[in-house]
């Protein structure tokens, strides 16, 4: 991604001012008198933990959630906010055109559909997707392409205040770069864009300002230009972070004995060609490449999605069978899915519940709940995701995104798998957080577990991975120890690998 010198903000009235805002859920306090005030014409970058307060603010300045007190001054009112929330809600049923329009003010009862294609197809184009069809149901589109047809339908409203949660976080770095564009676009229209991600990188490179928010407060606000990332996570988080980030990117786990997973000859039909791919006990091998290389589909055929692959999944020297994810399940692979609202938690379930329901025999022997047994279960698991004990009766549904993804995980390792797969693991989830995460894969690994997961973001293979899979268009570039490579050199593989790489 190419850095881009910001734009000056505008030196004129707010278009937001939150002053001491607060919210609590039952006994939970999400926000404590929170602050914030966004400008026209600038890229405001919104940090914090996970549970900070950060998008029970955004719901708030969005006009979904009402606040307990404080008080909120929005330019226009709330129909001149658009958000892209970190769970999607593109309605899957829909066409890529409908999902683009849904609920614009352009729209009318009788208004003909086919004078909002170019208008649709304009938005779409500057974020890559000028090849879908704009009559294609949005579930036929990748997560990636659902993520932003999002963003299109944001930029598509020309509000003045517009909020990114978490956009790039199932994003390659092409994607990504045009969803910087569109950001930049806006600000220097006029607008104020506030931009909400774990990912450092793109704040440096693209927010002219920062506030960061913990425990429900506003913690500082400043120019990025006069802030180091870690001065960023010392705010965020405190040393412990610092501290934490360093020691597990420092951890590479070593071998235990032969091949425990053995990938043969695997492929899917339009997603993949044969690959051969050996893991042992105690090793984490990470899989990445750009949207449409194949590299994710690596993992989920494992996991038992794709069901029309060929080729053979050994597992402790047995073939997994083609039984899905269930049968997957049955041998000791267990699956994190990259969409964790459509396939990851149950959102309407507490979090203790998530947890269990991939062991109910071990909760509920002869079918009837333990209760005891499922408590103690969640707070086993949800100590060692950093769940906090208060939320393991919460609706998963009411927790932050990244919480939902640590709740996820901590379902995924409750049947103590022999292999686990994971597609983007940490999507959403905070410095400090992901630090834990790795952690925690690294002792499953050491417990004789193999792992196999796909990230988009090469911060994550190259700290947690020893060994890493690049992909182009269907096929593999090399398999290499994470050792002595950086992110320009996988980098590299997976935007234009010499053509000999990857002939057939």
């Amino acid at each position: 991604m190419s850095a881009s010198a910001p734009v000056a903000p505008t030196t004129t009235e707010p278009l937001v001012r939150a002053i001491g805002v607060t919210k609590s859920y039952g006994g939970v306090q999400a926000l404590a008198h929170a602050d914030l005030e966004l400008l026209p014409g600038e890229v405001h970058a919104l940090l914090g933990e996970n549970g900070a307060g950060k998008s029970t603010l955004v719901k708030i300045i969005a006009g979904r959630v009402q606040p307990d007190g404080g008080e909120l001054h929005v330019a226009g009112g709330t129909d001149d906010v658009s958000v892209v929330y970190q769970e999607l809600t593109i309605v899957p049923a829909l066409s890529v055109l409908d999902n683009v329009f849904l609920g614009h003010p352009i729209v009318k009862p009788l208004m003909r559909r086919r004078a909002l294609r170019p208008l649709a197809r304009r938005h779409l184009e500057t974020l890559g997707l000028g090849h879908v069809d704009l009559d294609r149901p949005a579930d036929e589109l990748t997560l990636a392409e659902r993520q932003l047809v999002e963003i299109a339908r944001a930029t598509a409203r020309e509000c003045r205040t517009v909020i990114l949660d978490e956009p790039t976080a199932t994003l390659s770095d092409v994607e990504i770069e045009r969803v910087f564009a569109a950001a930049r676009r806006l600000r220097d229209n006029g607008c104020a864009v506030v931009w909400i991600s774990h990912r450092l990188k793109e704040v440096f490179e693209l927010a002219d300002k920062v506030t960061v928010m913990r425990n429900g407060r506003h913690v500082s606000t400043d120019p990025t230009s006069a802030l180091t990332p870690d001065e960023l996570v010392a705010r965020m988080i405190g040393s412990r972070a610092l501290e934490e980030r360093g020691r597990v990117a420092r951890v590479r786990g070593e071998a235990q004995g032969p091949a425990r997973v053995r990938l043969e000859r695997l492929a899917l039909p339009d997603r993949f060609a044969p690959l051969d791919l050996e893991l042992a006990a105690g090793e984490i091998v990470g899989i990445t490449g750009q949207i449409g290389s194949g590299a994710d589909w690596v993992t989920k055929t494992v996991a038992g999605l794709g069901r029309e692959r060929s080729g053979r999944i050994v597992l402790d020297g047995e073939e997994i069978g083609n039984g899905g994810v269930r049968g997957a399940l049955g041998a000791g692979i267990s699956y994190v899915s990259g969409d964790r609202a459509r396939d990851g938690v149950f959102l309407d379930a507490s979090v203790e519940r998530n947890i269990s329901s991939m062991v109910l025999g071990e909760v509920a022997p002869g079918g009837l709940l333990q209760r005891g047994k499922e408590r103690s279960l969640g707070e086993r698991l949800g100590r060692l995701m950093a769940i906090d004990k208060r939320r393991l009766g919460s609706r998963a549904g009411d927790l932050s995104g990244g919480n939902q993804q640590k709740v996820s995980l901590a379902k995924s390792i409750a049947p103590s798998p022999k292999l686990l797969v994971l597609n983007e693991p940490t999507r959403g989830v905070d410095v400090g957080a992901r630090a834990e995460i790795y952690d925690h894969l690294r002792k499953l690994a050491e417990d004789g577990a193999a792992v196999l997961l796909f990230s988009t973001d090469l911060v994550e293979i190259i700290e947690a991975c020893d060994r890493v899979v690049t992909m182009f268009r269907g096929r593999v570039v090399r398999i290499a120890d994470v050792d002595g490579l950086d992110e320009q050199a996988i980098l590299r593989d997976i935007l234009h690998p010499q053509d000999e790489e990857v002939a057939a």
